[in-house]
């Protein structure tokens, strides 16, 4: 848990120094000075302590997976960091899948998790050579016969999910993804019809859940559903995917979720599951995305301007089109004054950015020091589903994106200008008269 020390939690890579917060070993005052603002700034060294945390908590199993979520943050430094550490990759559309091919993972390391996709885009992966997850089961009539793969796996709604504070559910009566049990079913025996031999089962149920004992009780009720499925079908499967979901603290009372009970809780009921149902020697995967990267980002953005009437709004150059989490679902997002953060705080105020909706509130109701016009401030837990949602509404520009290793500080994608906005506009020769 932390409470009122944001950064207690991410030390080694976030730190204060005299008053300035520092990625490792670069002050973010320079590095807005350097690359201007709004700019996501990156620690190569947390995204790296948090793989290796969670790969090292399932080590008890010789045979487990880390497919990293690509759409939380797909830029290609990030991905290229998590393949040298020797993660797989889920992707959710065609480009996802062209991404991690140029970041270095093999078709063999990535699956491709789209959901209502077209018969192009299903084509695209089998060609690919990736391993397809149908989220309906019955789109393995619509496999080619000329492209039957040699393995597919079925993603499973298994009729209840949960969300953190977000609410993000994505599994149970009313959500869109996944097969039941009963489809699932004639799916195995349609792929085994058609030639397809071996077999990966997947569910993703919520995102960014604190709660401990939901992890091994939504994994035994998986492996409940893969071992009828197995009995009915007459299979084994080659690997079990628990999906992702394991969650950060962003608000000031959350408590960190302890993995490593976790793991070994999730591992126990795995291995009991396989023992019981005779499901052989299967593969334990988990999907995460932002256990991975959320807490390795922040987000530096400049005040612009502060209002004070009916209440302080302090308005920054980042908004909803470059952090669209706050207006979308609530969520919460710490802030620092990055250059004070020693001074008392003395301010209660609204951050805001630019965008002309009145949702577009970062913050709301925060204690901070007092500002003046070119502060710098810091948004935390930024690098997961951040940049990616991020969009160029009122035809602002998207921010750019740096990486910190020790010293080292690296442009990872360069700010988006006017030309990005025009790219692929064309007017026709009759209007111009």
């Amino acid at each position: 848990m932390w409470s009122g020390e944001p950064l207690e939690r991410l030390s080694g890579a976030f730190s204060n120094r005299d008053g300035v917060l520092y990625v490792e070993g670069v002050s973010s005052l320079q590095i807005a000075r350097e690359l201007g603002t709004p700019t996501y700034v990156t620690s190569e060294a947390r995204i790296r302590a948090n793989y290796r945390r969670l790969f090292k908590a399932f080590s008890s199993l010789k045979k487990f997976r880390l497919y990293y979520a690509v759409k939380a943050n797909s830029n290609l430094a990030l991905l290229s960091i998590l393949r040298q550490e020797g993660a797989y990759a889920d992707c959710s559309s065609p480009a996802e899948i062209y991404e991690a091919t140029l970041a270095g993972f093999s078709p063999d390391k990535l699956l491709y998790t789209g959901n209502y996709i077209t018969a192009e885009e299903l084509q695209y992966a089998l060609e690919a050579g990736v391993t397809v997850n149908l989220d309906d089961a019955a789109m393995v009539r619509r496999i080619p016969p000329s492209s039957v793969p040699e393995i597919i796996c079925l993603r499973i709604n298994p009729g209840i999910g949960r969300g953190g504070r977000e609410g993000l559910v994505f599994a149970g009566p009313d959500a869109k993804f996944g097969s039941s049990e009963e489809v699932a079913v004639e799916g195995l025996k349609e792929a085994k019809r058609i030639g397809i031999r071996r077999f990966g089962i997947h569910m993703m149920t919520g995102s960014n859940v604190l709660e401990p004992s939901y992890f091994p009780r939504i994994t035994g009720l998986l492996m409940d559903i893969a071992g009828r499925m197995a009995s009915k079908v007459g299979l084994e499967y080659e690997f079990v995917n628990i999906g992702g979901g394991f969650g950060v603290p962003y608000a000031p009372g959350e408590v960190e979720l302890p993995i490593e009970q976790v793991a070994k809780d999730v591992v126990s009921v795995f291995k009991s599951k396989v023992d019981q149902y005779g499901l052989g020697d299967p593969v334990l995967a988990a999907e995460p995305g932002r256990f991975l990267v959320a807490d390795s980002t922040i987000l530096l953005s400049k005040v612009c301007h502060i209002k004070t009437e009916t209440k302080v709004f302090v308005g920054i150059d980042a908004g909803m089109n470059t952090l669209v989490r706050p207006a979308l679902y609530k969520a919460y997002h710490e802030v620092l004054a990055a250059g004070k953060l020693n001074a008392p705080k003395e301010l209660t105020a609204n951050v805001c950015g630019q965008i002309c909706e009145n949702t577009d509130i970062l913050a709301k109701d925060r204690s901070l020091p007092r500002l003046e016009e070119g502060d710098i401030l810091a948004i935390l837990n930024a690098g997961a589903y951040g940049f990616s949602m991020s969009s160029q509404y009122n035809n602002r520009p998207r921010a750019a994106e740096a990486l910190v290793s020790g010293e080292r500080l690296e442009l990872i994608r360069r700010r988006e200008d006017i030309s990005d906005l025009l790219r692929g506009q064309y007017v026709p020769p009759r209007l111009l008269r």
